[in-house]
């Protein structure tokens, strides 16, 4: 008898998984637009207030995270993703009957990363199960396909003032309600795992995986000073530096993620890579650059050209991370070894708000990016001398067993 991974997946599979996901991170891309001005815009708070929301907000995501992976391993993840989405359209419509104040845009953010946090172990792992294709080139038509989407979230955050914030966060719980039809469409995603739980598996496998263990551990400090840069300092860069309002602010995240398309629509020609690891470690280079030059506060078309080159980098890296991750995780783990990646992501974020939010406090936005200029030069020695990621081969690629 054949196991359930051994079935090939329906050729429909695949395109309702992108139309599903895309409409979960287009709402998701809004929902990174109104909660940032609605503290910063709206209520005007402090760079300390504003780092105590984003500690806040990414912290139930961080226990979530395990929960999500250990359900997406032992119950249908269909089921599991449809019940989320369900979810994901009250807080919205709840939050557009509120009084925008302090505390309640904090549960708001508080209730809408948790509920990612639950979703993503089983949409990420799910991946593996419903593609035709090697799992390089998947994840990179995934995250092109859903980006693009998501620059539309982008771009309807921009656009709060006109349409009002009710009626914006309307159209959010709107996306998440149609990505639930999407969602129907998807063939049963049965458990991999049955009998009792064993919370701490994924962490098993990952000790007996050091490529993989290492290149968490690095995603993590990149996590801190250069992801947590570009969601923390960089909102401060636009309201501080240039005086930017809602629309400004929507424009710098289309410019990051029209990069991070750009870079992966570039990785889906020349995928499979034999050595990812290698990549990985030389952009860490480029950035510095970027961080150099937006340091010394650029004219506004420069600005974008290297928040856009930001995403390129970040694109690129993140990239080869998951997939990285995905090929090595074993099937029956395989989402709970991808949320302790996502883990490396959200334990960076509130770490990073709550210091960088201090150096912006004391000193200014521009400040805040220096630190991860040593950082990640930090990462490319380890990525090249210490983690065997420059020497890392690539199981999905035909040349991965010659010697």
């Amino acid at each position: 008898m054949r196991r359930m991974s051994d079935v090939p997946p329906r050729r429909s599979a695949f395109p309702w998984y992108l139309a599903s996901s895309s409409l979960w991170l287009g709402g998701m891309s809004l929902q990174g637009i109104l909660v940032p001005w609605m503290l910063l815009g709206m209520l005007e708070t402090t760079p300390a207030q504003y780092s105590l929301s984003r500690v806040l907000i990414e912290l139930p995501p961080i226990v979530a995270l395990f929960a999500g992976g250990l359900l997406a391993d032992r119950t249908d993840a269909r089921r599991l993703l449809i019940a989320l989405s369900v979810a994901a359209c009250l807080p919205p419509l709840l939050m557009g009957r509120a009084t925008p104040g302090f505390w309640a845009v904090v549960c708001f953010g508080m209730a809408m990363s948790t509920l990612q946090s639950l979703s993503d172990p089983a949409r990420q792992a799910m991946l593996s199960r419903i593609s035709r294709i090697d799992i390089q080139r998947t994840i990179v038509v995934a995250t092109v396909v859903t980006s693009l989407v998501g620059i539309g979230g982008f771009a309807v955050g921009g656009q709060v003032r006109t349409l009002g914030l009710e009626r914006a966060l309307a159209i959010e719980a709107a996306l998440f309600a149609v990505g639930i039809a999407a969602l129907a469409r998807l063939p049963a995603q049965p458990a991999s795992l049955g009998g009792r739980p064993h919370l701490l598996a994924g962490f098993a496998a990952l000790r007996r995986l050091p490529v993989v263990r290492n290149i968490v551990g690095l995603n993590f400090l990149s996590s801190l000073f250069n992801a947590g840069a570009y969601t923390v300092a960089m909102p401060f860069v636009v309201t501080q530096v240039y005086d930017g309002d809602a629309a400004f602010l929507a424009n710098m995240f289309i410019a990051f993620t029209v990069g991070s398309i750009g870079s992966n629509v570039v990785l889906l020609f020349v995928m499979p890579l034999l050595r990812p690891g290698r990549l990985f470690s030389i952009l860490q280079l480029t950035r510095i650059v970027i961080l150099a030059l937006l340091f010394v506060k650029p004219p506004v078309w420069m600005f974008f050209a290297l928040v856009f080159a930001w995403g390129l980098n970040m694109g690129v890296t993140s990239t080869l991370v998951r997939t990285t991750v995905q090929e090595l995780a074993p099937a029956p783990v395989r989402a709970q070894v991808l949320a302790i990646l996502l883990f490396s992501f959200m334990l960076g974020a509130p770490l990073s708000a709550a210091l960088l939010g201090q150096i912006v406090q004391a000193t200014d936005p521009l400040t805040a990016l220096l630190p991860g200029i040593p950082v990640s030069l930090a990462i490319f020695l380890a990525g090249a001398f210490g983690s065997g990621l420059w020497s890392y081969r690539a199981p999905s690629h035909p040349a991965a067993e010659a010697r």
